[in-house]
């Protein structure tokens, strides 16, 4: 969806995705991907609709804008909202912090067995093949990760996302009815013209909060297999006060001291709406007291060129030591006192 203009998903030449018989002559195509056919008549995959040997990342076929998040050349010089997967791509356990691990990307991680803040049951020893494992018997729930094959302990595209390509998102917040917000279930949201390639305080996206837990906001939906990381998931493990045990989200900024004085949206530390109903667009006032901290906040979703996939560099924030951004956008107090 693009805010201002009129769009109803994914429009042009139904053959620049899709091909009848994967077949042309006797022989398919060099621009089709190379180990088809694919379901739903498609002439790629994800990844290879959604990545480029180019810079560029965001590209258009036939008419249609396409967002690349993978592009393999190099991390890009302005990547999407979600990051880059270019990183995490190189391998190893160098490598393997800076983004997720998607099958056709990149392999097994190095580093980490089991899913960081993944519980069921009290169960916190749980690796991606242990929840395949149990979803597979839930094969086509909208919604439900791990729900279709794959080799190795990674994720693949569809266990984030839903895709609905062909959905009318022509309205101003993405819903259920235009397929979600990117395509992921149940999480609504104002998409950014250009999916931020270029972003400022006036050129973003806007997200979804939540106030209560499971009420679907981009943290509780798109970072749902984090569950532990998640105030109001799990109110024991992370708190619902200061002293935090780990750091709040989905809360909203406190409305008092250092805090209080992030009233300009920055896209190096965004925020949540607790309501989108009433936007009509990006915009550049932050509410504290209402708008919330999220996973997005810190983190990019699909990998960055910092560990963790992390917005900036952690290592750099130094209480005390001036500076500004980072993790001072919020606690704009502690770059100039510890």
């Amino acid at each position: 969806m693009v805010y201002g203009t009129v769009s109803a998903g994914v429009t042009g030449i139904c053959a620049n995705c899709h091909t009848m018989h994967y077949s042309q002559n006797g022989m398919r195509l060099s621009t089709w991907g190379s180990d088809g056919p694919y379901a739903y008549l498609n002439t790629n995959t994800c990844i290879g609709c959604h990545s480029s040997t180019t810079g560029n990342t965001v590209v258009e076929i036939g008419g249609s804008r396409i967002p690349i998040v993978f592009n393999t050349g190099g991390y890009p010089s302005e990547p999407l909202a979600g990051g880059n997967f270019y990183r995490v791509s190189l391998g190893g356990s160098a490598n393997d912090p800076y983004g997720h691990n998607v099958l056709g990307i990149a392999s097994a991680d190095s580093n980490l067995i089991y899913v960081p803040g993944m519980q069921i049951g009290g169960d916190d020893t749980l690796s991606i093949t242990d929840c395949y494992n149990c979803h597979i018997f839930m094969a086509g729930v909208p919604g439900i990760p791990f729900t279709k094959s794959r080799s190795g302990n990674v994720l693949i595209c569809e266990d984030c996302h839903t895709p609905k390509h062909h959905a009318n998102d022509s309205a101003t917040v993405v819903d259920g009815a235009g397929g979600w917000y990117r395509f992921i279930y149940g999480v609504k949201g104002i998409e950014d013209a250009d999916w931020e390639k270029t972003v400022s305080p006036t050129d973003h996206n806007e997200y979804q909060g939540e106030g209560s837990a499971f009420g679907g906001s981009i943290s509780d939906f798109g970072c749902g297999c984090h569950g532990d990381f998640h105030a109001l998931k799990n109110p024991s493990g992370v708190g619902s006060h200061s002293p935090w045990l780990r750091h709040p989200t989905d809360v909203a900024l406190p409305v008092s001291g250092e805090y209080s004085i992030y009233t300009t949206y920055s896209p190096e530390a965004p925020i949540a709406r607790l309501d989108l109903s009433g936007y009509s667009g990006p915009n550049a006032v932050v509410t504290p007291g209402v708008d919330q901290v999220m996973c997005l906040s810190c983190h990019r979703s699909h990998g960055s060129l910092q560990p963790d996939m992390l917005r900036w560099d952690y290592s750099g924030m130094v209480a005390g030591g001036g500076g500004s951004g980072g993790c001072f956008t919020c606690h704009t107090q502690k770059r100039l006192n510890p």
